[in-house]
């Protein structure tokens, strides 16, 4: 049975997860640069005010991917001043997208306990996603002079656990427009965090949103308590590189991985011959953890979580000896 939300993403805990939101019937409601374009600014505006980090995404017609990291280490780190500017600025929403907070005024000091509950709201991944589907789901209703739901559910989250589970995902959201056969190369995808690995296209419609994807390869992992308990070694060029190999191995079945990824992959707990199969089909957003045995075996608890990919197992699910 899946825990409640609440205790997969505790408040005030550093964390990185893949979040995905489809619209209503996975009706194709995204559709439209307009639409898009207005999605990945109000996500951009968001990001500014918010603790959290965005790794990497992608909007497509009828869903998005996000890959967030939760920052309380951040939220800390600003004075009780600043943490009640950025809340307010959150609370002050026109057209889906908060007030930049240096234009919030001075007013009432907020209470510890205020100041805490504000932290949290302030690094928490559901503050955004509730924010920007809630204003895209008043501006399309307006626009179409329509009423009722726009989006399916609240969202689907999957816990990015280690490095090999943030690589694996990070490549695979890349490469949802190119599974969707809209593009031939991931570098091309429009409103996709592949266009900008290499750097940030500063034509493109989501350049907004793809200034503010962290591209530091050196930033580390965080633990509970926003301290770091590792880091990766790949660099955005590196990233993009192994994309686009990934690409051509899928489809039309050429090539090979670059020699580093050959050789981090298993370091990292991936079954390498599984790597082109898994990338080329849906589910890495599904289960409740995307990480590597070792990672999952270490979890507290009776139960392990499964993989559900097939990354870090068998692709009949079983796990390795």
């Amino acid at each position: 049975m899946r825990r409640p939300r609440s205790e997969r993403m505790p408040a005030g805990q550093a964390g990185i997860w893949h979040v995905v939101s489809r619209c209503v019937r996975r009706q194709h409601l995204l559709e439209g640069s307009d639409r898009r374009r207005w999605l990945s600014e109000s996500l951009a505006s968001w990001l500014e005010v918010l603790a959290v980090d965005c790794l990497g995404y992608a909007l497509m017609g009828n869903h998005i991917h996000l890959i967030l990291r939760t920052r309380p280490d951040r939220a800390a780190a600003w004075s009780a001043g600043e943490v009640r500017r950025r809340r307010v600025a959150a609370s002050m929403v026109t057209d889906g997208r908060p007030c930049p907070p240096e234009e919030v005024g001075r007013g009432d000091a907020l209470t510890v306990e205020e100041v805490l509950e504000a932290r949290h709201y302030l690094s928490h991944p559901g503050s955004i996603l509730r924010s920007v589907k809630e204003g895209f789901a008043r501006r399309l209703n307006r626009e179409e002079g329509a009423a009722g739901h726009v989006w399916e559910s609240r969202y689907q989250d999957v816990a990015l656990l280690d490095a090999g589970g943030v690589l694996a995902c990070q490549v695979y959201v890349d490469l949802n427009p190119f599974r969707a056969g809209l593009v031939e190369d991931p570098s091309l995808s429009e409103f996709c965090s592949a266009r900008h690995r290499r750097a940030v296209d500063e034509n493109a419609h989501d350049a907004a949103l793809a200034r503010l994807v962290v591209r530091d390869a050196a930033h580390p992992l965080l633990d509970a308590r926003g301290r770091p308990c590792g880091a990766w070694s790949w660099t955005p060029e590196s990233l993009a590189d192994l994309t686009y190999a990934t690409a051509r191995l899928i489809r039309p079945g050429v090539g090979a991985l670059p020699a580093w990824a050959e050789d981090l992959l298993p370091r990292l707990g991936v079954q390498v011959e599984n790597w082109v199969t898994c990338q080329g089909r849906p589910g890495l957003a599904s289960g409740t953890v995307l990480a590597s045995y070792a990672t999952r075996a270490a979890l507290p608890g009776v139960r392990r979580p499964s993989d559900k990919s097939g990354l870090f197992g068998a692709l009949d699910g079983k796990e390795p000896v």
